[in-house]
């Protein structure tokens, strides 16, 4: 991976070593923008991540609460409109920077980003270890561009954390699409299941995973190295 240095560091550039800093996450998978917040909030206790699903939401959070200390956008995320959306939010708050997650975002793509002032390109396959010291050199001023071949398909994950459990084909299948975000009606359709079936799958993982719910089920298996996906 490649790091661009700006010209001059942010005074915000030793904020995020020793006071609590903030990042507001957009996107419009519940289950990502919870395991990427509880991740992340675990690996730095000050850390605190606040979410919205989409860009109006965004814009709305940031027009009540002023101190976040980065924004991170997913880019494919209804309302998002790549460069034209960093700009927009870089007229408005020109020293708050603007960062763009995605699972997949081709190497064309980052370079409009970048001019339109974006902080950081971060794909999601980053480890979450990788993603947080990424989160803060954006933060200290620095502008994060991965390298090419982490865009053109997701990394493998550096070395899962936890252990994945013995999994049934059918249950891998339902485990990737909660990690998605995708809701059981929607994973029943896509799997030619029935609900029932789906919760009954959703509810063995939680018991494999020693977990209590769907979010704690995905965030385990983000850190077993699971990446999402959604037909």
């Amino acid at each position: 991976m490649n790091i661009m240095t700006s010209p001059a560091a942010s005074p915000t550039e030793s904020r995020t070593e020793n006071a609590e800093w903030r990042v507001l996450l957009a996107d419009d998978h519940a289950m990502v923008r919870e395991a990427l917040a509880q991740m992340l909030e675990r690996l730095d206790p000050n850390l605190r991540m606040r979410q919205a699903r989409n860009v109006d939401e965004a814009k709305a959070l940031l027009r009540t609460e002023t101190a976040f200390s980065i924004v991170l956008l997913d880019y494919n995320m209804p309302g998002m409109s790549g460069a034209a959306t960093i700009t927009a939010l870089k007229n408005e708050y020109p020293t708050l920077p603007v960062g763009v997650i995605s699972g997949y975002v081709s190497s064309e793509e980052v370079e409009p980003l970048i001019a339109a002032g974006a902080a950081g390109v971060f794909p999601k396959a980053m480890s979450a270890p990788a993603l947080l010291m990424a989160l803060k050199l954006a933060v200290s001023g620095q502008v994060f561009v991965p390298w090419s071949g982490d865009l053109a398909q997701p990394a493998e994950p550096e070395q899962p954390v936890e252990p994945l459990p013995a999994l049934s084909d059918r249950q891998k299948d339902v485990l990737v699409r909660v990690v998605a975000g995708s809701p059981n009606k929607e994973i029943a359709r896509q799997l030619g299941l029935s609900e029932v079936t789906v919760k009954i799958h959703v509810a063995s993982l939680c018991r494999k995973f020693q977990v209590a719910n769907r979010t704690q089920l995905a965030t385990a298996a983000m850190r077993a190295g699971v990446k999402p996906t959604a037909d």
